[in-house]
C-alpha cells in the first residue's frame, strides 16, 4: 500500500491542486488520526509519535499533506469517489461539512490506518526500519482500528468479510514471498511480479466496503481491476526510481531483473560494518562500483528507464479504462495526472544524469515517498 519516504518531484507537497472536498477529507482524517493517538496510551502513543515524525504525517497545508504527495496512491480519495458515485448520503445541512458523506469519512480513515499498518511492516521488512517488537505492536493496533471502522460501515453478515479475509491472507502470503525473493530465493519474472502485487490489494477494501454498504457489489470486479492496474503502475515507477537504492540494499526487484542488474543477496555484506578491514573489501568495492555503473548504463544508455516507464504508462491506461467503466471521472483524471507526472520526472532524471556527465548543475529530481 505504501512506498518510501521523501518529497518528490515537481513540488514537495501536493501531487496537484486537490479539490476542496478531497482537501477537507484529508484534514478530517488527519484530525481523526491525532485523536486516535490520544487513545493509544503512553507506550503505543510514543511509538505512533515516532512514526508520524518519520513520515511527516501531520505536516503540510490542507490538501498538501502526507496523503497528497506526488507519488501517493489515492488512499483517501478512492472510498470517497466510490461512496459518492453510488449514492452515499451526505451529512446534515447544519453539520458545516463540505458535503462529504459520513460513510466516505469513516472508510477514508479505515484506508489511512490500514495504509499505516502496511507501511510499518513494509519499512521493517524491506529496510529494517524500527524495532521489530514495537513495529508489531503498533501495526496490530492500527489494524484493529482499520477493522473496527470497516465493521461499523457494514452489516455483520455482509459478504464483504469473505473478501476481507481473502485480501489480508493474500497480503501476508505476498509479503513473505517478497521477503524470499529479495534474498534471491526464486525467479523475478512478470508472473511473480503480479503475485507479489497482492501486497497492495488491501487498498481495495475501504472502497469495496462502500460498494457492499450501498448494495452495489456487482462493481467489485471493475474496482479490483482499477486498483490492480494502478498499483502495478505505481510499483513499476517507484521501483525504477529506487533501482540504485534497491541494488545497494540487496533487494532483488522485478525492475532490477528486467534491467539485467547484478544484486548481492540481502545480508550478504552484513560483516562489512565492523571496524576491522576485511581482506576482500577492496575487491568488493570495485565490484560494487562496476555493478552501479552497469545499472546506470542499462537505465540511460540501453533504454531501460524508458522501457519501464512505458510499461507503467500501459498499466495506467488499463486503470483509466477501469475507472471509466466504474463511472469515476475523478479516478480517470488521477490516472492522466499521474502519467503526466511520470513524464516530468522522466525528463528531470535524464536532465540530471546527463548534466552530471557534462559537469553542469541540474535541477533536483527529488525522491518519491
Amino acid at each position: 500500500m505504501g512506498d518510501d519516504d521523501g518529497a518528490a518531484g515537481t513540488g514537495e507537497g501536493a501531487r496537484g491542486a486537490k479539490d476542496g472536498v478531497a482537501a477537507a477529507l484529508e484534514v478530517e482524517v488527519l484530525r481523526r488520526l491525532a485523536a486516535l493517538r490520544g487513545r493509544l496510551g503512553g507506550e503505543l502513543g510514543a511509538l505512533f509519535d515516532e512514526l508520524a515524525a518519520r513520515l511527516r504525517l501531520f505536516e503540510g497545508e490542507p490538501g498538501e499533506g502526507y496523503f497528497s504527495h506526488p507519488m501517493a496512491l489515492p488512499v483517501l480519495e478512492l472510498p470517497l469517489w466510490v461512496a459518492t458515485r453510488f449514492g452515499a448520503q451526505g451529512p446534515a445541512p447544519c453539520a458545516g461539512s463540505p458535503g462529504i458523506p459520513p460513510l466516505a469519512v469513516d472508510l477514508a480513515e479505515a484506508a489511512a490506518v490500514g495504509y499505516l499498518h502496511v507501511r510499518i511492516e513494509d519499512d521493517l521488512l524491506d529496510e529494517g526500519l524500527g524495532e521489530p517488537g514495537a513495529a508489531v505492536l503498533l501495526s496490530g493496533a492500527l489494524f484493529a482500528r482499520h477493522q473496527a471502522l470497516l465493521a461499523r460501515s457494514l452489516a455483520g453478515e455482509s459478504a464483504f468479510w469473505d473478501l476481507f479475509e481473502e485480501v489480508w491472507l493474500g497480503y501476508g502470503e505476498a509479503m513473505q514471498l517478497e521477503r524470499r525473493l529479495h534474498r534471491g530465493g526464486g525467479p523475478r519474472d512478470a508472473a511473480m511480479f503480479r503475485r507479489v502485487l497482492a501486497r497492495t490489494r488491501p487498498l481495495v477494501l475501504p472502497a469495496a466496503a462502500a460498494l457492499f454498504a450501498l448494495s452495489r457489489p456487482e462493481h467489485l470486479a471493475a474496482l479490483e481491476a482499477f486498483v490492480a492496474a494502478l498499483a502495478a503502475a505505481h510499483q513499476l515507477f517507484a521501483d525504477l526510481l529506487h533501482a540504485e537504492k534497491d541494488r545497494a540494499l540487496g533487494n532483488t526487484t522485478y525492475v532490477l531483473v528486467r534491467l539485467g542488474a547484478h544484486v548481492e543477496a540481502s545480508g550478504a555484506g552484513a560483516s562489512r560494518s565492523s571496524g576491522a578491514a576485511q581482506p576482500d573489501d577492496e575487491r568488493r568495492r570495485e565490484r560494487d562500483g562496476g555493478d552501479a555503473t552497469a545499472l546506470r548504463a542499462a537505465l540511460f544508455v540501453r533504454g531501460g528507464f524508458d522501457a519501464i516507464v512505458e510499461g507503467a504508462r500501459c498499466e495506467l491506461a488499463r486503470a483509466e479504462a477501469a475507472a471509466v467503466a466504474l463511472g469515476l471521472p475523478a479516478a480517470a483524471r488521477f490516472c492522466e495526472e499521474r502519467a503526466r507526472y511520470m513524464s516530468e520526472i522522466q525528463r528531470r532524471v535524464f536532465l540530471a544524469f546527463f548534466s552530471a556527465l557534462a559537469g553542469k548543475p541540474a535541477e533536483s529530481v527529488g525522491a518519491p515517498r
